[in-house]
């Protein structure tokens, strides 16, 4: 229970940093697949994070479920995104994230009510 406490505070909280992030699909639009076979999540140098081997950029949502990383970041083809902290650390406070193309966000936010959807990569990219 105290857990689950936790993880939905943790969400209300990244619902809240990143309202403005997630568009309004309810007029249709322009959407595209989410980035996420581009994103292979790897230790290296003690450093949980991925390198972008897409052929363009991925907009990356990241929050630490139990803890203060989060991060809004564009990162470029065969550049290193990192977490800075091992993955046994990040595995433990638990991670959620979404990998969009540049100019892109996610069709669903960072809610107790979509965790399922974003774990199972169940989301599409919506333009901003």
């Amino acid at each position: 229970m105290r857990c689950e406490l936790r993880f939905a505070a943790a969400c209300a909280l990244a619902s809240a940093c990143w309202h403005q992030a997630v568009a309004d699909t309810t007029q249709g639009g322009d959407t595209k697949l989410h980035l996420e076979a581009c994103t292979k999540w790897s230790e290296q140098n003690g450093s949980f994070g991925f390198t972008n081997t897409c052929s363009e950029p991925v907009a990356l949502l990241f929050i630490e479920l139990n803890g203060p990383r989060r991060f809004d970041r564009l990162i470029k083809p065969n550049e290193r995104f990192d977490v800075d902290m091992p993955k046994r650390a990040v595995e433990a406070a638990g991670w959620l994230f979404t990998a969009c193309p540049e100019g892109y966000v996610p069709s669903v936010p960072f809610t107790a009510e979509h965790l399922t959807q974003i774990v199972k990569s169940q989301y599409e990219c919506v333009r901003k």
